[in-house]
C-alpha cells in the first residue's frame, strides 16, 4: 500500500518506523533538519520538504496514487487543509487526520474530507495493521461508499455484550471491529477478545446497519 504521512514529527515518525517494512511509506516535512533526520534514519522512506498544505508538494509526493493519506502535523488547521485536498482533489480511499486541540474536533469530519480523527498514533496503527489487513479494510470502504461508517461504542455496565467474546456477539456480516482502546491500550480485535466494562470499540458498519451493530453489543438508549 502507498501511504502518504504529513508530518514528520513524533506521530508522524512512530507511524512511518511501524509501516515501512511492509508498505510504501512517503513523509512531508517542513523542516529541513527533521527532514534530513527521517532521511538518514529511515532511508526506505521517500522523503519530500514542503508544506503539505500546498497542492504541488502534495502533488510531488505522489498523493493521486496513495491509498491512504494521515495528516498529522501539530497544527489542525493545517491537517484539515491536507485531508480535504487529500479527498477532494485525489479521492483518496482513506484519511486520517491528528486532532490537537480538543475544541477544534468538531470540524474533524467527513466535510473537510477527514474518514477518521484520531489524537494518538498508537490508534492509527492499530487500524491500519489490524489483522484484516489495510487492503481489506479500504476494499470495503470503496464498496460500501457513502453507506460506510466508522463509529465507536463504550462498553458500559448493563451492555449485554460485557464479559462476552467478539465472536459470542452476533452482529452483521459487513460489520468488522477495527480496534478496541482498553485500559489505555490499542488491541486488534479477535474472536477470543473480551470485551469489559470501559471498552472503547471502533467499528466499521454500513449505516444501515448501526442499529443491528449496537443492538447486538446490547447498547441501552
Amino acid at each position: 500500500m502507498n501511504v502518504l504521512i504529513v508530518g514528520a514529527g513524533k506521530t508522524g515518525s512512530f507511524l512511518a518506523e511501524k509501516l515501512r517494512d511492509k508498505h510504501d511509506v512517503t513523509m512531508v516535512e517542513t523542516r529541513p533538519d527533521r527532514a534530513e533526520y527521517i532521511r538518514v534514519r529511515m532511508p526506505d522512506v521517500r522523503v519530500v520538504r514542503g508544506d503539505g498544505c500546498e497542492p504541488s508538494v502534495l502533488d510531488k509526493a505522489g498523493v493521486a496514487t496513495c491509498d491512504i493519506v494521515a495528516a498529522l502535523t501539530g497544527d489542525d488547521e493545517d491537517n484539515l487543509v491536507v485531508s480535504f485536498l487529500s479527498k477532494t482533489t485525489h479521492r483518496v480511499p482513506l484519511v486520517f487526520a491528528r486532532t490537537n486541540h480538543p475544541s477544534n474536533e468538531w470540524m474533524f469530519t467527513k466535510v473537510w474530507g477527514v474518514d477518521f480523527a484520531v489524537s494518538a498514533s498508537s490508534m492509527i496503527y492499530s487500524l491500519v495493521e489490524k489483522e484484516m489487513g489495510v487492503g481489506v479494510l479500504i476494499t470495503l470502504m470503496g464498496l460500501q461508499g457513502k453507506d460506510a461508517v466508522i463509529d465507536e461504542i463504550t462498553v458500559t455496565a448493563g451492555m449485554t455484550a460485557v464479559d462476552k467474546t467478539i465472536s459470542e456477539l452476533t452482529l452483521p456480516r459487513q460489520t468488522s471491529l477495527m480496534a478496541i482502546v482498553s485500559g489505555g491500550e490499542v488491541i486488534a480485535p479477535k474472536g477470543d477478545t473480551v470485551l469489559k466494562v470501559g471498552d472503547d470499540v471502533l467499528i466499521l458498519s454500513r449505516k444501515s446497519e448501526e442499529d443491528a451493530v449496537r443492538r447486538a453489543f446490547g447498547v441501552v438508549d
